[in-house]
């Protein structure tokens, strides 16, 4: 016996089962007085241990083809955690919520997506100055994969010549990263107007085509075409 070591077993009966089947978790945790820890994870069934977590080797070892194929996928969720990027930041969009109307208040939104550590700060800005008021914000969302997503709400009343941007500090970047609102269409807000116009145009035409049709029929008017028959002696 190590008089050094402090050792904590909890051991939870899974299931019991007729005939004998059983099965159990059994988590140790063993802890010196130098301050070092190691937790050990196990999965037993029928007397057989399946698998083992190991916190000072960092993975997980199978003892059968079942434990194996458990600890292969398992390693490889703790791989993809130890590879997550220290700083990362995917993207900011700036949309809007509501019309341009110079009378009419509008509302843009600026959306952080995928970013972490958690830490971070958006600010939003109208011809360069900081604007403090009318402005709400969400908490940082988890998106739950280790990232999050945050966005913030701006509303005011447009001016012409206007320049609004949103200020986003992170620790992905080492300086403040400046995102302009294009009060202009987006290539796909033109292709839905384009499209909209096309499907007016061609709504019109069968409208007017099923008009012309109707007329002909209420009123005689017959298009149709002639087969002559020549009888021959």
């Amino acid at each position: 016996v190590c008089p050094n070591i402090f050792k904590i077993n909890f051991l939870i009966l899974l299931s019991v089962f007729m005939h004998g089947h059983y099965g159990y978790v059994q988590m140790l945790c063993h802890a010196s007085i130098s301050q070092n820890f190691e937790f050990t994870f196990s999965v037993n069934y029928n007397k057989f241990e399946y698998l083992r977590y190991n916190s000072t080797e960092k993975k997980v070892v199978g003892y059968t083809e079942f434990g194996e194929k458990w600890a292969e996928d398992y390693n490889m969720i703790l791989l993809a955690k130890g590879d997550l990027p220290v700083c990362y930041l995917q993207y900011v969009k700036i949309k809007s919520l509501s019309g341009c109307s110079v009378n009419q208040k509008a509302m843009l939104v600026c959306s952080a997506y995928d970013f972490y550590p958690k830490p971070i700060k958006l600010t939003w800005m109208r011809d360069d100055k900081e604007v403090t008021t009318d402005v709400t914000s969400t908490e940082e969302l988890a998106d739950g994969d280790w990232y999050y997503q945050i966005h913030s709400h701006l509303e005011y009343f447009p001016k012409p010549g206007e320049k609004i941007s949103c200020v986003v500090e992170h620790a992905s970047s080492h300086k403040p990263m400046i995102y302009h609102w294009d009060p202009s269409l987006p290539e796909s807000e033109r292709s839905k107007i384009i499209l909209g116009a096309v499907g007016l145009l061609m709504g019109v035409f069968i409208a007017g085509g099923g008009l012309i049709y109707y007329k002909r029929k209420h009123t005689g008017w017959y298009s149709c075409s002639v087969l002559e028959i020549n009888h021959y002696k």
